[in-house]
């Protein structure tokens, strides 16, 4: 085998990479989390920012790779594979793939056309999309035989069912040689059309008034040797964000319309939604369903589904170099040692007779002093933590109190009151006051990739170089320290943001208005008595708020139209989290944008969900034009 100097740079679903290769890194783990009802008819839409993984399962149920499953069953990096595939039937032990995958990608020729081409609107189009899936699905079919060329389409008869008797664009040939020389055919014409100078041709462009490859690939029998082949069919097409709006349009609708009795999946970027993004609108119904692959994992249980999925492709990617060896997840060191630890412990202590210095003639807060002061001749990453709670809690108790009340608080009463939040608000603020390392360690990493797989892929080939270097210099430990891992993941966050005017078409307003929401979180996060525990890492729009950019009377101008744009961008290509926000007594529903974990890691935020505050739609357009301006001091909030 073929090994790669970083695996972890080469995207899974890039088409060099081999079918084999293909098999060997794809993580099972997704094929849980697909609904049996992706493989019933209609239109099945996955969309996700770029990297989310839609190309990955596309390609992963293709012919050819699942033959790679197939042949490769006995090998022990598949055996997690095989019975998923086997289990939702397109894998059969013995007989190999039992469905036909058809896979056609929009990334190349479709937007070139001419969009008054035909008296028939986007007629091209649609005879373009039919020929090239009649000629995919007749190449898809050599390789579900298991042939490598098309030597066998001779021995393929084609029989039609009545229902394609409806058929007017596509001939009903009994030929699969000669059904994929008319495709071919078809296909040169309409690209002549595109290449001929200023549209002059003498051969009219072929168009089609309504798209037939659906109807044709459920209503086609292949035939070998007067027995059915392929029975089990999957239409998948790629890259749906390439084309133009109508044609998008067109496709969705029309495919929706002719009620599919065979799998639709269709695949594009959750950019391509627009403003649509912010009513997290997308259109659900008997023969149309939309998977966000993001809210595939965010169900309840939330990163605890993520996880065994991205861990399962770092190893994988792993398998892949004989570099470094072990595991990925055994390089990573996942606790401070002793000593590393006991360097914060006498700075932490400071910080808390600080906080308790104002009141040392005061007998309220003696038990919990005494307590601390005992705590502290432990020198492990709990004491820090309690250190740290015991601060938190006097700091509200101070601002809540009656001066009248100064009852000494028993030792036990810090037990009370502690919870994971606090502990967490605690350890952040131990990173933010004292430099204890923070964003390290497997989980860790896996939390700062918001559910994208690219951006999984991209920090753990920042830490594998990493990896790399601590063996080449041959250093005692060769696993990356939780400094060294969290020098690397903050270095990787700065150039995510730093890299945004560059990628996203709003990328400058983009950036600031990131880096605003960042600030703003930071200002609330870090107040002395830590209210919102763990922290702040995002911001909501009330109804009322998101009301003034949807709504028709355009309270906000065209500074309300731009903002509109920026977030929904920021949505699409993940850097904003968007999530709903119910109502309650106290206030009205709303959406809630949380920052994208890895920009969480870049302005020292906790990674933890949850955490929020409400904004204005004003705010927001004054952050985005001209940034966020902190407060002078920062107050306690009760």
């Amino acid at each position: 085998m073929a090994y790669n100097v970083n695996p972890f740079l080469e995207r899974r679903s890039e088409r060099t990479t081999s079918d084999q290769e293909f098999a060997l890194v794809f993580s099972p783990k997704i094929l849980e989390k697909l609904s049996d009802e992706v493989l019933k008819g209609g239109v099945h839409i996955f969309r996700s920012a770029p990297g989310g993984g839609k190309t990955t399962i596309l390609r992963a149920f293709t012919p050819s790779v699942l033959r790679s499953f197939w042949r490769s069953k006995g090998n022990n990096e598949l055996k997690e594979s095989f019975p998923q595939f086997v289990e939702k039937g397109v894998l059969h032990d013995q007989d190999g793939p039992q469905l036909l995958g058809v896979l056609i990608s929009c990334a190349s020729g479709y937007a070139d056309l001419l969009p008054n081409a035909s008296p028939v609107e986007e007629g091209p189009f649609r005879a373009l999309l039919d020929c090239r899936v009649v000629l995919r699905t007749i190449r898809s079919l050599s390789a579900f035989l298991g042939h490598a060329s098309d030597d066998a389409l001779d021995s393929i008869d084609l029989e039609y069912s009545d229902e394609a008797q409806n058929l007017q664009g596509i001939p009903k040939l009994s030929s699969a040689r000669a059904l994929a020389e008319w495709a071919e055919s078809q296909e040169k014409r309409i690209y002549a059309q595109m290449d001929s100078f200023a549209g002059q041709s003498n051969q009219s462009v072929p168009s089609s008034q309504r798209i037939e490859s659906v109807l044709w690939l459920q209503s086609v029998r292949f035939m070998r040797n007067g027995s059915p082949v392929a029975v089990k069919r999957l239409l998948m097409i790629d890259d749906l964000h390439r084309l133009r709006r109508k044609q998008r349009d067109i496709l969705i609708d029309e495919t929706t319309v002719q009620r599919p009795g065979i799998p639709v999946w269709l695949a594009m970027r959750t950019l391509v939604l627009g403003d649509e993004l912010l009513s997290q609108g997308a259109k659900s119904g008997r023969d149309l369903h939309v998977y966000a692959l993001e809210e595939l994992w965010g169900s309840t249980k939330g990163i605890h589904q993520f996880l065994p999925f991205a861990q399962n492709v770092l190893e994988r990617r792993m398998r892949q170099q004989d570099a470094v060896a072990g595991n990925f997840a055994q390089r990573l060191r996942e606790q401070l040692e002793p000593e590393e630890v006991n360097v914060y412990v006498q700075p932490a202590i400071e910080a808390l007779r600080a906080t308790l210095r104002p009141h040392e003639n005061n007998a309220r807060y003696s038990e919990w002093s005494a307590r601390a002061e005992k705590k502290s001749e432990e020198s492990t990453l709990d004491t820090l933590l309690e250190l740290f709670v015991t601060r938190i809690l006097v700091t509200r108790d101070v601002s809540k109190r009656q001066l009248s009340f100064d009852m000494a608080l028993p030792a036990e009463a810090i037990d009370d009151k502690d919870n994971s939040s606090l502990r967490a608000a605690a350890e952040i603020l131990l990173h933010e006051e004292l430099g204890m390392p923070f964003y390290y360690g497997l989980e860790r990493l896996c939390v700062m990739a918001t559910y994208n797989v690219e951006e999984l892929l991209a920090m753990a080939a920042a830490l594998y170089e990493g990896i790399v270097a601590k063996q080449v210099l041959r250093t005692r430990h060769h696993e990356l320290s939780p400094e060294e891992q969290e020098k690397i993941l903050r270095d990787a966050a700065v150039r995510r943001l730093k890299f945004v005017p560059k990628q996203h078409t709003e990328g400058t307003r983009a950036q600031k208005l990131i880096t605003s929401i960042g600030g703003y979180c930071r200002s609330r996060t870090f107040l002395p008595n830590a209210p919102y525990a763990p922290g702040v890492t995002g911001v909501r729009l009330s109804h009322s708020e998101l009301e003034k950019l949807q709504g028709r009377r355009r309270p906000l101008g065209e500074h309300g139209d731009l903002l509109k744009r920026v977030l929904s961008e920021c949505i699409a290509e993940n850097l904003l989290v968007l999530r709903t926000s119910s109502a309650s007594t106290a206030r009205d529903a709303g959406s809630i944008l949380y920052l994208n974990r890895t920009l969480c890691t870049r302005f020292g935020l906790p990674l933890q969900m949850g955490g929020w505050q409400d904004v204005t739609c004003s705010e927001l357009i004054e952050w985005m034009l001209r940034g966020w301006k902190p407060k002078k001091s920062l107050a306690m909030e009760i």
